[in-house]
């Protein structure tokens, strides 16, 4: 149990609903108040994983609050992920409510609660002093949201979005009437307006829309449509049509197969041809979020190949390279603890030695993508007779391998910082294993040793040759050059420099 304090700015109730919001795909907001623009709340980024949200309100008959509750309302079912139906929203009402709850799930499992005196509103959420409890347990919280929803009337519950819709003009028609006068209460119940989506579509049952059935005309141009979503999927490698698609007849189309194929009045033919292309007839939503997740392990593969390692520094500053990697990162680490992760990513994200818990933060020195990289390395050892590899290839494309054991060497003589501000260093055993195939870690000192000694050899064989140092014009111009240099920066040069050079009487 934590405690949630407006008082506290990186503590308050915004920021901790917006973050269990970007671990979660399902929402249960309770709260009588509402902020007026939810779209300035839920954007884009925030609603990237969710893919449904229940909200449980009040809208008490003659009460001034349904003036601004209806441009509430409009604005959340109106956030173009809702409209476009990318979103389910579930809006139900409870007149007598007063508990602000919220519940946060993942995959169906519940990943934390929260139980508030704050409203969801901009006042409740951060500037007024507000307090609030986290709540854990599956128990728990499925008790709790059960005791909710059952409080809900039937007449109020999943109410349509098009009614919501039609409030607006109710209440303008009133307010146009009556005016806006300063009184506690008004006239108006807007409650007697609103449908259930069970209501309206019994309502519009008997008028569907002539586009769902399967016409000569929708026969004859289906292979021209098919032919146009092979090419849109092979352009963008999707295979569903958003709905603002700019060819806006494709999407139609592509909504018709599913609809005839749940129906079971999909031709048998088109079947065959869609499946073969691919096409995903259930929730295309799931193929995004798949897709999404795939994209993000793919980056913390490349960040492990980089790096070594899986731990990517959780930060909250958002100029950071690695902030949104870090934040996904920590999402798995929470999915994870709440068990709503699959085999299936734990089992990939093992391959990058992931670190679930501090506990298991240190390195396991023989991991198998550590040792697959010592192999090739030993290999090369044996084909060479030494174990530098270069860190460019001869055409000058980076060679991976000498990017490696470069970024070993480096590990052993500086090490890495931590996320948690800590060093870490190459472990001793893997020193070790690389100094019995012939790794010389300090290679960059010792090449440059070897360079200026052979630098001295030559110079100590041309003045044994001229002990003048005069040559014959055009003879040893390499060896008085560097001379020349040695002489120009001898105050700047290291002490061991130094010392070689005025043992052997040269400076």
């Amino acid at each position: 149990m934590n405690i949630i304090d407006n008082l506290e700015s990186d503590k308050n109730h915004k920021e901790h609903i917006l973050g269990m919001i970007k671990m979660s795909d399902e929402l249960l907001i309770t709260s009588p108040y509402l902020m007026r623009d939810f779209s300035l709340f839920f954007k884009d980024e925030i609603l990237l994983n969710i893919k449904k949200i229940n909200l449980i309100t009040t809208l008490v008959p003659n009460s001034l609050d349904q003036i601004k509750k209806v441009h509430s309302l409009k604005s959340l079912i109106e956030i173009p992920k809702i409209k476009s139906g990318e979103i389910e929203c579930n809006i139900s009402l409870n007149n007598k409510l007063h508990g602000k709850i919220y519940i946060f799930k993942m995959s169906g499992k519940y990943i934390g609660g929260l139980i508030s005196s704050a409203n969801f509103t901009d006042s409740g959420l951060w500037l007024n002093h507000e307090w609030g409890i986290t709540l854990k347990g599956e128990g728990n919280l499925e008790e709790l949201e059960t005791s909710i929803t059952n409080t809900i009337e039937p007449k109020y519950k999943n109410l349509s979005h098009k009614s919501i819709l039609r409030l607006l003009n109710r209440l303008n028609s009133f307010l146009n009437k009556n005016g806006t006068k300063k009184e506690e209460e008004i006239d108006l119940d807007l409650t007697e307006f609103l449908e259930t989506n069970e209501s309206e579509n019994n309502k519009n049952n008997s008028n569907k829309t002539y586009e769902f059935k399967i016409t000569e005309k929708y026969m004859e141009t289906w292979q021209e449509y098919f032919d146009e979503f092979v090419i849109f999927k092979q352009k963008n490698n999707e295979v569903t049509v958003p709905r603002d698609y700019k060819n806006y007849h494709l999407y139609m189309w592509y909504r018709k197969q599913k609809i005839f194929y749940a129906n079971d009045t999909i031709p048998p033919e088109h079947k065959r041809k869609l499946e073969e292309t691919g096409f995903y007839f259930g929730d295309g939503h799931e193929i995004r979020w798949a897709k999404i997740w795939e994209e993000n392990y793919q980056l913390l593969k490349a960040y492990y190949d980089e790096y070594g390692d899986s731990d990517v520094p959780h930060t909250s500053d958002n100029t950071d390279a690695f902030y949104s990697l870090g934040n996904w990162v920590a999402i798995q680490k929470t999915y994870n603890n709440n068990e709503v992760l699959s085999d299936y990513k734990i089992e990939k994200l093992n391959d990058l030695d992931f670190i679930w818990s501090k506990e298991s933060a240190e390195f396991n020195p023989k991991n198998k993508r550590w040792m697959a990289r010592y192999e090739e390395l030993k290999e090369w050892a044996e084909k060479y007779g030494e174990a530098h590899v270069p860190q460019t290839n001869p055409d000058k494309t980076p060679n991976k391998l000498g990017k490696w054991l470069n970024d070993q060497r480096g590990l052993k003589r500086k090490g890495k910082v931590r996320s948690d501000g800590t060093m870490r260093y190459l472990e001793q055993e893997r020193v070790d294993l690389l100094l019995e195939i012939g790794v010389d870690f300090d290679h960059e000192e010792n090449k440059h040793i070897d360079g200026f000694e052979k630098q001295i050899q030559e110079f100590l064989s041309f003045r044994f040759q001229h002990p003048n140092l005069n040559p014959p014009m055009g003879t040893f111009k390499k060896e008085r050059e560097v001379l020349a240099q040695w002489k120009h920066k001898i105050d700047k040069l290291p002490e061991w420099k130094k010392k070689r050079l005025i043992d052997e009487r040269i400076i």
